[in-house]
């Protein structure tokens, strides 16, 4: 029999390759993992929700005034086109503040952030366009990519849109260094809606009504393999529905492959929404989320309350597992169903392994190291499963509810 890390080690190579959200690779990765739940002699559905995506045809910024220079940039997708040419003066809104601001109207206005109260000042300063700028400036452009950026739609049809490109952090201090005072800009591209996909399995307990929900996203970035971000987790929630396949348990188990996280949480946003009625069953959430670096440290994130807290600590203890702890919000698929009320425990493993880039391929993940997460999570299931009563409270502190609160909705 498949040992768990090999196990979970072939199958993320098997995942590994681009899958961005809305994309043919994103629904061929979800067909994947799908197949793989009936191979294993289960059942899967694959749920689909629309998410906002965007074509860009054209996105061109150019130093015209006192000096000339061609800059790289990408559109900030779901912001609108320039109908052409448009040339007008470099502001600098620095930490996007209300005061920020004063004389950006009619001017290309080059931002720190588009975090909503920033957006919102922006959209009534009366600015044409607006720059943001991604990376470190020691970035090398030969080794790194450019950011791909989209708005969100709830603050795009709340304020409304003009024009942004996004260009390199060390062209943005250049633009400021070197004294740019007129840009030429011009953006075509429209607005589109994609299909993305969940894919959820369901193991019946004993008691149908109570359930543990596993989640973990299977997209990845626009850029590299994803195999850190996240098949590592995908694998994760594999090798826990193949250990409980087959096993008698008191809880109903409940998995979903989350599609388009790293768009803003939209496959587990859409699968909150669609399913309001299943919440009330759900008693704890384990999520899964860039497991399994070689060079690292484990860490568990619990966004709940401090019984939680205590009984994975003595747990991990009493097993052996070496990892840090922390209170906090994780900034993942847990978050919509905390939000609902339903505590969370976040698994993931700090390390080298190329997050968020072209360097996000398998070779600095261990199937050791991705069967310690599973191991863990499956004591844990197990002393759950096995305990009298359910072993904490269903509930998160306020202050942690609020902080999900601002997370899922912010205000800033």
């Amino acid at each position: 029999m498949y040992s768990s890390a090999k196990y979970q080690m072939d199958f993320l190579e098997k995942l590994a390759f681009n899958r961005y959200g809305g994309t043919e690779d994103e629904r061929k990765a979800a067909e994947l993992i799908s197949e793989e739940v009936k191979r294993l002699g289960g059942s899967s559905q694959i749920e689909e929700f629309t998410i906002p995506g965007y074509s860009v045809s054209k996105a061109t910024l150019e130093v015209i005034e006192p000096f000339h220079r061609t800059l790289e940039v990408n559109a900030v997708g779901r912001t609108g086109s320039t109908g052409g040419l448009l040339e007008a003066d470099l502001f600098y809104a620095e930490g996007g503040e209300e005061e920020n601001f004063q004389g950006a109207e009619g001017k290309i206005v080059l931002l720190n952030t588009t975090a909503p109260k920033v957006y919102e000042r922006l959209m009534r300063s009366g600015a044409l366009a607006f720059i943001v700028y991604s990376g470190a400036y020691q970035d090398d452009p030969e080794k790194t990519d450019l950011d791909k950026r989209l708005m969100r739609p709830e603050l795009t049809d709340k304020y409304g849109t003009i024009p942004g490109v996004c260009l390199r952090t060390a062209d943005a201090i250049s633009l400021l260094k070197d004294g740019a005072k007129r840009l030429r800009l011009e953006v075509e591209g429209t607005s589109e809606d994609h299909i993305s996909r969940n894919v959820v399995a369901v193991l019946p307990g004993e008691e149908p009504d109570k359930e543990l929900l596993f989640t973990a996203h299977y997209d990845s970035t626009i850029y590299g393999l994803g195999a850190w971000d996240n098949a590592s987790g995908s694998v994760n929630l594999l090798e826990l529905y193949r250990t409980y396949r087959n096993q008698k348990h008191r809880y109903t188990l409940r998995f979903i492959w989350c599609g388009s996280e790293e768009q803003g949480l939209l496959g587990s946003r859409a699968y909150v929404e669609a399913h309001k009625e299943e919440l009330s069953k759900i008693l704890l959430c384990l999520n899964f989320d860039m497991t399994g670096t070689l060079v690292g440290s484990h860490r568990l994130m619990v966004t709940g309350n401090s019984e939680i807290d205590h009984y994975i600590k003595f747990l991990a203890k009493e097993i052996g597992f070496i990892t840090k702890f922390c209170d906090d919000v994780h900034h993942s698929d847990s978050a919509p169903f905390a939000n609902e009320g339903i505590p969370a425990i976040g698994f993931m493993r700090d390390g080298q392994a190329g997050g968020h880039s072209r360097f996000d391929i398998p070779w600095p993940l261990s199937g050791e190291q991705l069967a310690a997460a599973t191991d863990y999570a499956k004591a844990l299931i197990n002393r759950i499963d096995s305990a009298r009563t359910f072993p904490f409270n269903r509930t998160i502190d306020p202050k942690m509810a609020e902080t999900v609160a601002n997370y899922i909705h912010p205000k800033d």
